[in-house]
């Protein structure tokens, strides 16, 4: 049985990536897709094969044939889009970062957890091949202690002053908030739990209300340290992450495709990775999980702490100290 998915936010990353990759994922249908203007909403939906076309929420989430929905739509209305469809009774993918603030956080995760569907956010990178086999070497103990990591994030993107990623009130903030939720996630994922952060930032390349350049520098509960680099300004960056332990190397860099480099056992061995569609391997994995009732692997908790990090990340910016963000027992 197929997931009858309907796409809020019909713009460009959906267009490009994620409704191709309904399409394509197993389990999953493009059946409904949302855009405010009637003729390209309906434009849209033949280009994609989706069934039906909407534009209004409220008649998007009216379909009694939808099963889930993806929320693509900028970050202010994820918290209010997300607790709607729960209430629905509809499974809900969310594109990062899962809402402007924590509390926002968990308010659509008691949505979800009391309308018993299915929440998961859209962390790429952790659907990657490369990823799971190098936390599969950590779990293995290839690495001895972890001591550091370093994941930089690095594109060049010019903000309009009008788009929404430009003003704080809507997107939350810069480069932070668009390429941090990624780079801040995958970290944690790989090393363990954070419990403080230092982080600068500034916007000296593009006068604009949001930061365009920054890092973020995080303590975690087993002692490692790790660095994300983070910036719209910066046009070329091949390096993908970079995870260093008292018996082991890993680097990740992109060279006409991704490449694992390894140093383990006094040995360094290079590893080719082949393209791989995540927006496709994330549908196929939220479908799965749905059919046999288990939690993804990227769940609502982990959108959660990626915005308490980074919200503790701002607060370090602005007063220069170190602050404190241990996760809740």
């Amino acid at each position: 049985m197929s997931l009858k998915w309907g796409v809020l936010g019909a713009g460009s990353v959906a267009q490009r990536r994620a409704m191709p990759a309904i399409k394509k994922a197993d389990g999953a249908e493009l059946h409904a897709l949302l855009s405010r203007d009637t003729e390209r909403a309906e434009r849209l939906a033949r280009e994609h094969g989706a069934t039906k076309a909407y534009t209004t929420v409220d008649t998007l989430f009216g379909d009694d044939a939808l099963d889930a929905i993806y929320v693509s739509t900028p970050v202010h209305l994820h918290c209010e889009q997300v607790i709607a469809a729960a209430e629905r009774g509809l499974h809900v993918l969310c594109d990062k970062p899962m809402a402007l603030t924590p509390q926002e956080c968990k308010e659509m995760i008691a949505a979800c957890d009391a309308n018993r569907v299915h929440l998961q956010i859209c962390f790429l990178f952790r659907f990657h091949s490369c990823f799971q086999q190098i936390r599969t070497w950590i779990n293995d103990g290839r690495f001895g202690q972890l001591v550091h990591g370093r994941m930089p994030f690095l594109k060049q993107y010019q903000l309009a002053p009008d788009e929404w990623r430009a003003q704080p009130e809507k997107g939350g903030g810069g480069c932070f908030m668009d390429l941090g939720p990624h780079s801040v996630d995958l970290l944690r994922y790989l090393i363990g739990e954070v419990n403080a952060v230092n982080a600068f930032y500034n916007s000296t390349t593009q006068d604009t209300a949001v930061e365009k350049t920054g890092g973020i520098f995080m303590r975690f509960d087993n002692g490692a340290q790790a660095f994300t680099d983070l910036s719209f300004s910066v046009p070329q960056c091949d390096i993908v992450l970079e995870l260093y332990g008292t018996e082991g190397t890993v680097w990740v860099y992109n060279d006409d495709g991704w490449k694992i480099k390894t140093y383990f056992d006094g040995e360094q061995q290079l590893i080719a990775s082949q393209y791989e569609d995540l927006y496709q391997c994330q549908f196929a994995h939220f479908a799965a999980c749905v059919e046999e009732s288990v939690l993804p692997i990227t769940t609502g908790i982990d959108g959660l702490r990626a915005n308490e990090i980074l919200a503790a990340a701002y607060r370090s910016g602005e007063t220069g100290q170190m602050v404190l963000c241990p996760a809740a027992q």
